[in-house]
């Protein structure tokens, strides 16, 4: 379950993901490994329920490279490489893109839906959209396993910290299979 080269779009989300924390740390004039304040992250991307009425539609991308905890960003980086290395290897990097943008994407729309008052950052979305289409997709026996703990883990953190699982986990989860189920009917037509 370690990263391989060949995996190129996988790494580059990694590598933003790094990049993004990093620039973040820097501007603050902070050391690298600071908690960054939530509420300072909008002026570099994060999105707010203010969304809905400025039309800023590319903090739901950009939103996603930038996070509050440096530990939880990177859970949130390995998490990716190892289970966005399996899906890029075994159906390409077109597939592992769409899963985790479009994932990622509707994760952050609910969480901005469903808490507007709140900052929203974070690859939590992607990394539950691309579990939930790692569980479907089965590209690797133990990556399956390794993406269910990691659902596992992120429910419990959810109804630890917030009482429920998060709108964004949730989202981006189901977001995940749907792709995945999506993705695998596609690949057995082509396959006839």
């Amino acid at each position: 379950m370690t990263y391989r080269p060949g995996s190129p779009a996988t790494f580059s989300i990694a590598i933003l993901i790094l990049a993004g924390w990093t620039i973040v740390a820097m501007m603050l004039d902070q050391s690298i490994f600071a908690t960054q304040k939530s509420l300072l992250l909008p002026q570099f991307g994060a999105v707010t329920g203010d969304l809905w009425t400025t039309h800023e539609w590319w903090r739901l991308l950009v939103s996603q490279f930038l996070h509050v905890h440096f530990l939880h960003m990177l859970f949130n980086t390995m998490c990716i490489v190892v289970i966005g290395n399996a899906i890029e290897k075994r159906y390409g990097w077109r597939i592992f893109l769409a899963i985790y943008v479009a994932g990622g994407i509707t994760g952050q729309i609910a969480s901005v839906w469903y808490y507007p008052t709140l900052v929203t950052d974070g690859a939590s979305q992607a990394l539950m959209a691309l579990c939930g289409a790692a569980l479907v997709l089965r590209a690797n026996p133990r990556v399956t396993l390794f993406s269910a703990v990691i659902i596992a883990i992120q429910a419990a953190l959810d109804l630890y910290v917030a009482s429920g699982i998060k709108a964004g986990h949730g989202y981006g989860f189901v977001m995940g299979v749907l792709l995945g189920l999506g993705s695998f009917i596609v690949m057995r037509k082509q396959a006839r």
